[in-house]
């Protein structure tokens, strides 16, 4: 998808981003190459909410979904040889619907290859490309376009909706948002340790538990620039970003019994937890751990890429945290270029589509795709 001409690209990193306190994004690159070196870092610090791209309070009444934006996303795999090879194999993440983010369209266009969106998780999904063959110097390419929105999300959760007493989750809930996952360590010592100096009376409320979480990680957790650590590390030593942030959150709710996950958007992420209203409705309430100040709420359009943190990709047998770019072939390795581009639409004829645009740059980092709103916007 063409960036409008002129427009610039600033890089948007999460690391530097998380030590602002609230901010357009932040996060870990959504498939980065993990052996690449860490990008060098950037903060973007926005103004505080401007009330209307970016909330600074929720709505006086509880609005479900509300101010939904148009957008679309091109995402894509290009492959050029470096001589015969064969059985080339590519992957790349892409959005799953979600209800603050339903997907009106998807349109695959292909050369030299087949290529198929598939889900792999309960919110987690892959562009998959294959080929037979590539020669020196031919390309070979994927691309899938997608219409779709963006809601902001305010219910009114209230800890006095939800029972104190929690009924057992369904199995599926706690197949995937219990227990370990890659680098959330949730039976480790310093998890336990914490969550035995964090938790209440035996008959505490789950949400004053899960407030009490949010609270300690914000307060205590110092923002650090690098790769990822984990949970154990970030405890231990009290830094981390905002992906190690949201981590401590989900192990300490998951150790008692809450099931919570991460929520992946472009270079930046935060955490769900689960519990069940006093009619039996379930909901995945939002913790913003870093960066944005919310706790039940969310009050920005972003791309969701990936919900969960336990996803077995199609190309592997074990799970990962988050999905990432991958490619494969006998012979000579093709030169891979993963991309992707998030274009904001104006709701009408005329009107200004907003910012929230992003493009995915080789490092795996998604930068600013430019609007006017971007001079309200600092790099450091």
């Amino acid at each position: 998808m063409a960036i409008p001409p002129g427009a610039a690209t600033m890089p948007l990193d999460r690391r530097s981003f998380v030590a602002w306190g609230v901010s357009a994004a932040g996060g870990m690159a959504v498939g980065s190459r993990a052996a690449e070196a860490t990008p060098p870092a950037y903060s973007v610090n926005p103004v505080v909410g401007d009330g209307r791209w970016i909330d600074a309070a929720p709505p006086r009444e509880p609005a479900g979904y509300y101010d939904r934006r148009p957008f679309e996303l091109t995402v894509g795999i290009d492959m050029r040889g470096r001589g015969n090879a064969t059985n080339l194999r590519a992957s790349t993440p892409v959005p799953a619907p979600h209800p603050e983010q339903p997907i009106e369209d998807v349109q695959i266009e292909t050369e030299g290859c087949q290529a198929r969106v598939q889900v792999v998780g309960d919110g987690a999904a892959q562009l998959l490309v294959s080929a037979a063959a590539i020669g020196g110097g031919q390309v070979i390419r994927a691309t899938a376009r997608y219409q779709l929105s963006i809601a902001k999300q305010y219910f009114g959760h209230e800890r006095d909706r939800f029972p104190a007493r929690q009924p057992r989750p369904a199995q599926d809930i706690r197949d995937r948002y219990l227990g370990n996952s890659p680098g959330i360590e949730t039976g480790s010592a310093p998890v336990r340790r914490l969550f035995d100096t964090l938790r209440g009376p035996g008959s505490e409320h789950p949400w004053d538990f899960a407030r009490r979480c949010w609270t300690w990680v914000r307060e205590n957790i110092r923002p650090r620039i690098g790769p990822y650590t984990s949970v154990v590390k970030a405890i231990e030593e009290t830094v981390g970003d905002c992906e190690e942030m949201a981590g401590v959150f989900v192990a300490l709710c998951r150790r008692a019994e809450i099931p919570a996950r991460l929520v992946w958007v472009p270079n930046h992420n935060w955490a769900e937890f689960y519990l069940v209203d006093d009619r039996g409705g379930g909901h995945w309430i939002p913790a913003h751990t870093a960066c944005y100040p919310w706790f039940g709420w969310t009050g920005v359009h972003e791309l969701v890429i990936q919900k969960g943190d336990r996803v077995i990709p199609a190309h592997a047998r074990s799970a990962q945290r988050l999905l990432e770019d991958w490619g494969q072939a006998a012979g000579p390795r093709p030169a891979y270029r993963w991309t992707a581009a998030l274009v904001p639409l104006p709701a009408e004829e005329g009107a200004d589509p907003g910012p929230g645009g992003r493009v995915k740059q080789p490092s795996g980092e998604w930068t600013l795709s430019g609007h006017r709103l971007d001079k309200l916007l600092r790099r450091q």
